[in-house]
């Protein structure tokens, strides 16, 4: 009996490229080009890419994100304030930046 990764084809790293570049695109759009939360966003994606291997890549859940970043790029609803304040949070979680700045 083989097990459930097994059945998994594995990808390939073509489309874990494409699939980087999407997310980074549509996030771009999604966060307005905004210089904090672009590079936010960049390094979100190059550490999330970095630790997870090729079997955690599943392609659905990256199209349901891609739909997701749309929708925040199209109308300043509820997606764009989730996206927004997840790049807030993060932002604010770099060691790089000071605490003292918060107020």
């Amino acid at each position: 009996m083989r097990s459930a990764s097994a059945l998994k084809p594995a990808a390939d790293p073509k489309m874990v490229i494409n699939a980087y570049r999407h997310l980074y695109r549509q996030g771009l759009k999604a966060v307005n080009y905004s210089t904090p939360a672009r590079h936010v966003l960049q390094n979100t994606l190059r550490s999330s890419f970095r630790s997870s291997s090729l079997e955690e890549l599943n392609p659905q859940r990256i199209a349901n994100t891609l739909r997701f970043l749309q929708r925040a790029a199209d109308v300043a609803g509820l997606e764009h304030k989730i996206v927004r304040n997840l790049m807030v949070i993060k932002y604010w979680e770099q060691p790089h930046v000071r605490k003292d700045y918060r107020m």
